[in-house]
């Protein structure tokens, strides 16, 4: 009687295929915020915030890998590994409601308005790139022959 091994190589195929997600993703963070970044500055003249390029120099993302799940954290939060977190990003994203007459230090005048507009800088840019991450998705440094 013969014997007969099987060797699986499982293992390795998945850590091939993470590896090129990986890649991908980067590649991915790497458009977005390119472009969230430039958005920013384009719109900066709409915006009711100061016209400095803080959030613009601040906009980041991140790979991570939690064990079989793999994401790209794009844009500007709290506890970001390489740049600071700007606090009125996600109110200039989203738009935010503010107390008329409270008086704001840090831009030296008193709220006027109680609604203020979204702004929005990281999802046109997702959207400006969608064919872009599709295709960095679908490349061949994503897919193991």
């Amino acid at each position: 009687m013969a014997n007969v091994t099987i060797k699986s190589y499982r293992k390795e195929r998945e850590a091939e295929i993470m590896g090129g997600l990986e890649k991908s993703l980067e590649k991915v963070g790497a458009i977005v915020e390119r472009q969230a970044k430039q958005n920013v500055i384009q719109n900066q003249s709409k915006s009711p915030w100061k016209k400095t390029s803080e959030l613009a120099s601040n906009i980041g993302h991140e790979v991570k890998i939690e064990g079989n799940s793999i994401s790209v954290i794009i844009g500007n939060w709290e506890g970001m590994p390489t740049q600071k977190y700007v606090h009125y990003a996600r109110a200039l994203e989203l738009g935010h409601t503010q107390h008329p007459g409270q008086y704001v230090a840090a831009i030296g005048k008193r709220l006027v308005a109680s609604d203020v507009p979204p702004y929005p800088w990281l999802f046109p840019a997702v959207e400006m790139k969608r064919k872009e991450i599709i295709e960095t998705l679908k490349s061949k440094e994503f897919t193991v022959d």
